[in-house]
C-alpha cells in the first residue's frame, strides 16, 4: 500500500508491495504528474497490492506510462513482462546487459530456479517476457525524460553489472535500487546485499564513488524508503560489505564446510544488526536481502578471483 515517509519529495511517492504479507521489504517508487512512472515495480506476485497502492495515490495501471527498472533481479524487475502484457503502451527503461534477459527470460529463470526450486512462484510468481518495441536501452551517460522530469543515467556495476543509478536533477534523489544495501525506516543499520552471480567488489567501489560525487540529497532504496543521509549510509555500507567479503574469504581459505560458514556470516550479519531489535525486524531484514544469498554471492566472487 502507499507508504507514507518522511523526507520523499512531493512529486514522489512509495507504493509498499508488501511481499509475502510483510511491510518494509520491496517497495515500487512512483514518478507523479502528468506522465506518471514506477521505478523498480517488483514482483508478480505483488501486482495486486501495487495496484492497490497506486489506487491509494489516485492512479491505475493505465494511467502509467513507463517503467523504470534498475536492474532485472526478480524482486525489482518481475512483474514487468505482466504489466507490459496487459498495458502495453508502457515503456520499460533497463540496463542494455539487462534487455536480453527480459525479452527471453529462460535462462534467467533457470539460473533462479536452481536457487529458489519450488518456491519460485510462491516467492516471485510469473516473470513474462517483454516485447523488445517496448524496450529502451541504456548504458550510463545518458540523459532521458521520464514521469514529467529529467534524469540522469549511470551505469552502476558491482550489486549486478546490469545495474543502473537514476539522478532525479530536480529533486536531487537517486533511485539507486540495491547498490547502496538495505535500510529499514527508523533504522541507521545498512545491510549489504550481495547475491550471485556477478559480484565485483572493485567496481562497487567505483560506483559508490561515482555516486557520492554527484552529491545527492538522498538516496531512494527498494529495501526500504528513502535514506536521507547518504554519506554516512554508503560508508557504513560499504564498511559491512568489506567485513563479509573478509568472513567468506576467510571460511573458503580455511575450507570450512559451506553450511557453517554461511552460519558464520549469518552470525556475523545478526551482531551487525545488534541485541535490541525485534524479531519482526530481523524478519524483514532477512527477507528483503538473504544472507545465505549474500554469501553465495561472496564466494562466487572471490573463487572468480581464483583466492578460494
Amino acid at each position: 500500500m502507499s507508504a507514507t515517509l518522511s523526507g520523499l519529495p512531493e512529486t514522489i511517492a512509495l507504493v509498499d508491495d508488501l511481499h509475502l504479507g510483510r511491510p518494509h521489504v520491496v517497495g515500487t517508487y512512483v514518478m507523479l504528474g502528468d506522465e506518471p512512472a514506477i521505478v523498480d515495480p517488483g514482483p508478480a506476485s505483488v501486482l495486486p497490492n501495487l495496484e492497490a497502492g497506486l489506487r491509494q495515490l489516485g492512479l491505475t495501471f493505465g494511467d502509467l506510462r513507463a517503467i523504470v527498472l534498475s536492474h532485472i533481479h526478480l524482486d525489482h524487475a518481475g512483474a514487468t513482462g505482466s504489466l507490459v502484457r496487459y498495458f502495453p503502451h508502457l515503456k520499460v527503461y533497463v540496463h542494455h546487459r539487462g534487455a536480453p534477459h527480459l525479452i527471453a527470460p529462460d535462462k534467467l529463470l533457470r539460473s533462479a530456479t536452481r536457487i529458489y526450486g519450488g518456491q519460485m512462484d510462491f516467492l516471485w510468481g510469473e516473470f513474462l517476457p517483454v516485447p523488445a518495441d517496448n524496450i529502451v536501452t541504456l548504458s550510463g551517460g545518458e540523459t532521458i525524460r521520464v514521469g514529467g522530469r529529467t534524469l540522469r543515467i549511470f551505469d552502476a556495476p558491482g550489486h549486478a553489472s546490469h545495474h543502473l543509478l537514476y539522478l532525479d536533477e530536480t529533486t536531487g534523489a537517486v533511485f539507486v535500487g540495491d547498490t547502496t544495501g538495505l535500510r529499514l525506516p527508523g533504522f541507521s543499520y545498512v545491510r549489504p546485499a550481495t547475491p550471485p552471480p556477478d559480484i565485483d567488489l572493485e567496481a562497487w567501489r567505483r560506483t559508490l564513488d561515482t555516486l557520492l560525487g554527484l552529491g545527492p540529497r538522498m538516496l531512494l532504496l527498494t529495501h526500504f524508503g528513502p535514506a536521507l543521509d547518504p554519506e554516512r549510509h554508503v560508508t557504513e555500507m560499504w564498511q559491512h560489505t568489506l567485513n563479509w567479503a573478509e568472513t567468506v574469504r576467510t571460511s573458503l581459505a580455511a575450507a570450512e564446510d559451506e553450511t557453517a560458514a554461511a552460519a558464520r556470516l549469518a552470525a556475523v550479519a545478526d551482531a551487525e544488526l545488534g541485541p535490541n531489535v525485534s524479531a519482526e525486524t530481523r524478519e524483514q531484514y532477512a527477507q528483503a536481502g538473504a544472507v545465505d544469498m549474500s554469501w553465495h554471492g561472496l564466494a562466487r566472487y572471490w573463487r572468480k578471483k581464483g583466492e578460494a
